[in-house]
């Protein structure tokens, strides 16, 4: 299924590895909705993982799985104790965005059984991932239109680490 709500992004229409730059870049983006420092050191781990596992096609989907699903600091925990909507919908981003990365970590490394949450992400995570990120600020559509042509063209230039430690004007 392609993600394509009468813009011009039809998510489709990358290859594997420019979904996982999307996914990455769209999490990197929400994390400045996010201004626990302790969070956002653990946001910032969980990229450097995915980040890697697209330059190096090597990690252990387990690994990032558990910055997900950690009973004590997982990024479902941060969401679901979170007040405020569009931090909420920061929190969505992030973890729709390492959610797909882990999945195509573990099918990378040809195993067959996922945990269950991970057993149902596939493409469709994008157009959440997308409107949870437009709802965080109407300023997002354009970077997301922007990182999709940057995806879409291959833009080396786009997997350049760039973490964000202060948060936009709310």
């Amino acid at each position: 299924m392609c993600y394509n709500r009468g813009n011009t992004m039809e998510i489709c229409n990358l290859n594997k590895k420019n979904k996982c730059v999307f996914a990455i870049k769209v999490a990197e983006r929400a994390s400045r909705y996010i201004v626990d420092s302790e969070k956002l050191s653990l946001i910032n781990n969980a990229i450097d993982i995915a980040l890697t596992f697209v330059q190096t096609e090597k990690g252990n989907g387990e690994v990032l799985y558990n910055f997900l699903d950690n009973e004590n600091n997982g990024f479902t925990i941060f969401q679901e104790i979170e007040i405020e909507e569009k931090i909420k919908a920061a929190w969505d981003c992030i973890i729709d965005a390492i959610a797909y990365i882990t999945k195509e970590m573990y099918l990378g490394n040809g195993e067959k059984y996922f945990p269950e949450p991970i057993e149902i992400v596939d493409d469709t995570v994008f157009a959440h991932m997308i409107d949870a990120l437009k709802s965080c600020s109407p300023e997002e559509s354009e970077f997301l239109e922007n990182l999709y042509k940057d995806c879409l063209n291959n833009q080396k230039s786009i997997l350049r680490r760039n973490p964000q430690y202060t948060s936009p004007a709310l």
